[in-house]
């Protein structure tokens, strides 16, 4: 029974040994398997790993394995660290680039497995690798090409970046001058296309914005001419109504005053006309009177021929008397007395005949003054009926000129509250302006920002553009004011009120 179980016992170690000697030469073929010693002699090699590094077993076998590394890694403490590690008896797996015959590089996936004796102290340490030098060209390839890209990437972020940087701070001239090549190429260009098309559509934007700005400024300024001429034009036209209601007022009492005088007129025409009739009745009575005192010189001289008859019947009583002696002298006297009485009497008849001669030449010149005055007074009732005629016309005229002025006075004062609601909404409207301009001002500001060159600048508002050739209200107001002086010849009755 023992024999028996100690027979199987070498056949399943037979059996273990078999499989694990499969094992090793599938290894053997398929990995590339060096030895070491603990202090990293070689001690030997299979084909694989003489293969990979292009020795033969000759030329490796008893050499150090610092043969596979680089000068400077073999002189590390990094490389005296990882032989620490094995003879600690460490298992260590990694990716090692190793330096072939020739110095040529050879990158291995590798494994170092320390082996133990059975005390499990560390004999030596057998490496199991696998060559993969193409894959890590190919992935060092692609590591460079990948660096390579991500330098060119990373070129034309920062390039992009900068420009970026440049539009952010306005400035739209920041076109990319540097070269992109490949994919790259056509972002350069797309980049170089929008920010010259944010240009172009800037800079038109910017003329427009300066174009928006001086007409908000020219229109400020109109709008601002357009309020002080508005004001100025209420005040005048306020003053031209106040005026004009004077003047109303004036003619009003102008034609009433016509009125008056043409009704005085025709008063004195008919005065005029009743004096002519008197005058014409004095003159007939101072003929009347001249012809009295020629019947009365008539008479005064038979009493001056009575006087001188009885002065000589005197004369000869008073010699008959003489004659008779002292009877006649009684009679003398009387005589005497009659004569006396004769002699005044002639005296006075020839006095009175004095007094008639003067009083006749009187006459004669009171008769010829009554006729001058006659026709001095016919000459008066025609003048007076010429201003009568006169002073009716202008009567018409007043009233006519009173009608029209009360038919401008009531144009002018709705010109007035019209003016009046043009200077409100000319108000309104200046500071709407105003406030677009100061919106185009700060347009102006933010477009100010952009660095687009030096386009044309449009021509900037003038403000003399807005001064009036002409102020008619000024002119009218003139005419009305000449009208009110006296005396002037716009004062006249006018035909152009129309034109007013």
């Amino acid at each position: 029974m023992a024999l028996f179980s100690s027979r199987r016992a070498d056949s399943e170690l037979s059996t273990k040994l078999a499989d694990l000697e499969g094992v090793v030469n599938a290894i053997q073929r398929s990995q590339a398997v060096i030895e070491f010693a603990l202090d990293g002699t070689v001690l030997t090699a299979n084909d694989n790993f003489l293969k990979a590094l292009g020795y033969t077993l000759g030329e490796i076998q008893g050499k150090s394995h610092s043969l596979f590394v680089a000068a400077d890694y073999a002189a590390s403490a990094e490389y005296r660290e990882f032989w620490r590690r094995l003879n600690a008896g460490e298992f260590l797996a990694d990716k090692f680039v190793r330096i072939g015959k020739g110095g040529r590089e050879v990158w291995i996936q590798a494994s170092y497995n320390p082996i133990f004796d059975k005390a499990g102290k560390p004999i030596k340490v057998i490496k199991f690798a696998a060559d993969v030098t193409e894959v890590e060209v190919e992935r060092r390839q692609g590591e460079a090409l990948r660096e390579q890209s991500l330098r060119e990437q990373e070129s034309v972020v920062a390039t992009l970046a900068q420009s970026l940087e440049r539009l952010a701070a306005g400035d739209l001239t920041a076109r990319i001058e540097a070269q992109f090549d490949g994919r790259y190429a056509r972002l350069k260009q797309d980049y170089n296309a929008a920010i010259d098309s944010l240009k172009e559509a800037m800079t038109a934007i910017a003329q427009a914005a300066r174009g928006m700005e001086n007409g908000s400024s020219e229109i400020a300024s109109a709008s601002n001419d357009l309020s002080k001429r508005t004001e100025q034009q209420a005040a005048s036209l306020e003053e031209t109504a106040a005026a004009l209601d004077e003047i109303t007022a004036t003619v009003k009492r102008s034609a009433d005053g016509a009125q008056q005088a043409s009704g005085v007129a025709a008063t004195a025409s008919a005065d005029a006309d009743r004096s002519g009739e008197v005058v014409r009745e004095a003159v007939a009575a101072m003929g009347e009177i001249e012809k009295s005192s020629g019947q009365i010189t008539q008479i005064i001289g038979v009493i001056d021929e009575i006087a001188f008859q009885t002065n000589l019947l005197a004369l000869n009583a008073g010699v008959e008397a003489a004659r008779a002696g002292e009877a006649g002298r009684g009679f003398a006297v009387v005589a005497q007395e009659v004569r006396a009485l004769a002699q005044r009497s002639a005296d006075a008849a020839k006095e009175i005949k004095t007094l008639i001669a003067s009083s006749t030449a009187q006459v004669e010149r009171g008769v010829r003054l009554v006729g001058d005055t006659g026709e001095a007074l016919s000459g008066i009732v025609a003048k007076v009926g010429e201003i009568n005629g006169l002073i009716r016309e202008i009567a018409v005229s007043s009233q006519e000129q009173a009608t029209g002025l009360n038919q401008v006075n009531a144009a002018v004062n709705q010109m007035d509250q019209v003016t009046q609601q043009n200077s409100a909404m000319v108000e309104q409207a200046n500071t709407a302006s105003a406030a677009l301009k100061g919106e185009a001002q700060d347009l102006a500001r933010q477009i100010a920002r952009f660095q687009i060159g030096a386009p044309a600048r449009p021509e900037p508002a003038r403000v003399e553009r807005h001064a009036p050739a002409r102020n008619p209200v000024a002119e009218q107001q003139a005419r009305v004011r000449a009208f009110a002086r006296p005396g002037s010849a716009a004062a006249a009755p006018s035909t152009d009120w129309e034109e007013f």
